[in-house]
């Protein structure tokens, strides 16, 4: 038989997930914060995807022990010092149930931090280990980054997995085109095609549109169409902001986004970006960046992000601040620079 005459079969296997987020809240972290390794405190139990569920918390760290060849002793397995574990495990009998699932925490603000992921086949037994991460340092887990209250949240993820196969029907479903007006507005600002006024800042020109800035921004709307006497200039010339800082808004206007969703934005672009958006009246733009520091607080940024966040009426960016240079990790870093300025000052003036 021919290539070409030979039968064509094919088969898809659909995979679907019934998904939940439940939220463990520990009150009084600080009675249990020194529990041994092995102990645990458990959450309520929860449903997904027909199953249900349990979240154990170890602030110790695992201990348990593995089956080993017969005549030998069990093999004894511990979390690393220092690092707190959690699970997530199935009740009622369940066996060989796969899910993803990631266990992580909430910071003081009810911000989910950087979570661990993982996917396991799950069984209702003592023995099974599947749903077990190590999620944390205990000295980390006390820090008022971490505790409101002195309550300690962990958020599960969970996502029960489903499967089966079909035959491929024939003919596939029309599809309708996902939206596409970004894309078009971002051809309105690269070609330039309309634009009626152009922005000079640093040298460099940006042709722009004055019916979209003034939709877009309350500030740009009272100097383009209000008594200001920008109304009438083609040109206008911006003194105080750096040209890069201004593209930026600029495509933010166009886009409401940033490139590459503002992953390559460094700290101090982050803050010139803050400071461009409070000026013009954008409040996304604006819970954009403040969100961004506090995720990106350090040592070396802590003190200019906070005086940011005090000119520019940041509140949350101020507590973030604020939480983040009293916990005591962070405290002789500080004490200790604050020495060196004052010993390169010349010290202190006593009257």
């Amino acid at each position: 038989m021919a290539a070409m005459d030979q039968p064509h079969t094919s088969s898809r296997c659909v995979v679907q997930t019934a998904s939940a987020t439940h939220d463990f809240v520990i009150a009084n972290y600080s009675l249990i914060r020194y529990l041994p390794p092995g102990e645990a405190v458990s959450s309520g139990i929860f449903s997904v995807g027909g199953y249900e569920w349990t979240i154990m918390f170890y602030p110790g760290g695992t201990l348990y022990y593995t089956d080993t060849q017969p005549g030998y002793a069990p093999a004894c397995v511990k979390s690393p010092p220092g690092c707190a574990s959690a699970c997530v495990k199935i009740c009622n009998g369940a066996t060989g149930v796969p899910a993803s699932f990631s266990l992580g925490f909430l910071n003081r603000y009810g911000e989910a931090l950087p979570a661990t992921c993982a996917t396991a086949v799950f069984r209702a037994s003592p023995s099974d280990r599947s749903g077990f991460l190590d999620v944390g340092r205990t000295l980390d887990l006390a820090s008022p980054w971490y505790l409101n209250d002195d309550c300690l949240t962990i958020r599960c993820v969970l996502a029960v997995i489903f499967e089966h196969t079909e035959n491929t029907k024939i003919g596939p479903a029309a599809l309708v085109p996902r939206p596409d007006l970004p894309s078009h507005l971002k051809c309105m600002l690269t070609d330039g095609k309309g634009t009626d006024v152009t922005f000079d800042v640093g040298g460099r020109s940006f042709p722009a549109h004055r019916c979209l800035l003034a939709a877009r921004s309350p500030v740009f709307n009272a100097e383009l169409f209000g008594p200001m006497r920008e109304k009438d200039m083609k040109i206008i010339k911006i003194n105080d902001m750096e040209p890069a800082i201004f593209e930026l808004l600029i495509h933010f206007v166009y886009m409401d986004s940033l490139p590459n969703d503002g992953e390559d934005c460094s700290t101090a672009v982050t803050q010139h970006l803050l400071v461009a958006a409070d000026r013009y009246g954008l409040a996304r733009l604006k819970q954009m960046c403040d969100a961004k520091l506090r995720a990106s607080l350090n040592t070396e940024t802590v003190a200019a992000t906070l005086a940011l966040a005090e000119q520019h009426h940041c509140p949350l960016l101020r507590e973030a601040c604020e939480a983040f240079k009293s916990s005591s990790e962070v405290m002789a870093h500080v004490v200790a620079s604050d020495g060196r300025q004052i010993q390169g000052s010349g010290g202190l003036q006593h009257r």
